[in-house]
């Protein structure tokens, strides 16, 4: 199974759960009251959250208070390794720093969206997305898809090898375009273009199986509304 196959862990790694410093034990956990309560009693509130630098506070689905790296500068770090990516003149271990800082800049990203964190309004709308190019029968049955995402494996994005056995796979950087191109693709080509329709789906999604999930959810929903008013 492939990386991005798995389901999401519980918490981005990026993301640090924060303890209490009277106790050192246990966590705070959010309260109707607006503040963050510990079992052992200490109260605190979101004016006296006090980080290091540009790390941002959150609240885990949990209802946890967490913390994790800013934003901002995780954007600008995403941008100067995505430059240097799409250089094709840049190569060896250059271009591998640049994907390892892209991965890791974009995890920081994907965990703020996750997190309900404000993304900075000039940031790219493909993150924290799954961008599938689905096939749907008539009466909105959903038949089957491919899916693309930032950061993921893509053979799309690396250098065409003249070996087919040893093409190398890069981050992607761009999966709207893919899931585009599959789709004008299929309906240009595709043996069931008379029985089926060919959609791009953007679920925001920590992972496949997820982003999957969402997809064929709302294909249900609207096959649901078909069915009423077909009635």
């Amino acid at each position: 199974m492939l990386a991005y196959d798995r389901p999401a862990p519980s918490l981005p790694t990026v993301v640090t759960v924060l303890l209490c410093g009277r106790c050192g034990t246990d966590p705070f956990t959010a309260r109707s009251d607006r503040r963050f309560h510990c079992p052992c009693g200490h109260v605190l509130a979101a004016r006296d959250i006090d980080l290091d630098g540009d790390e941002t506070w959150c609240v885990t689905p949990a209802g946890q208070l967490a913390y994790l790296p800013g934003a901002d500068a995780a954007l600008e770090r995403y941008r100067a390794a995505l430059t240097v990516m799409n250089d094709k003149g840049k190569w060896g271990s250059e271009l591998e720093a640049a994907h390892t800082e892209f991965l890791a800049a974009l995890a920081v990203l994907e965990a703020a969206r996750l997190m309900g964190v404000r993304l900075p309004e000039d940031g790219t709308v493909e993150i924290g997305r799954v961008y599938i190019a689905a096939v749907v029968e008539k009466g909105y049955r959903y038949q089957g898809d491919n899916a693309h995402a930032l950061g993921w494996p893509c053979e799309t994005c690396a250098p065409r090898s003249i070996d087919p056995m040893n093409q190398k796979a890069y981050p992607c950087r761009n999966p709207r375009g893919h899931a585009w191109r599959t789709v004008e693709g299929w309906r240009l080509w595709g043996d069931r273009r008379d029985t089926c329709t060919y959609r791009v789906l953007s679920p925001i999604a920590p992972d496949l199986m997820t982003g999957r999930a969402r997809a064929r959810a709302k294909v249900a929903a609207q096959r649901a509304g078909w069915l009423l008013l077909s009635a």
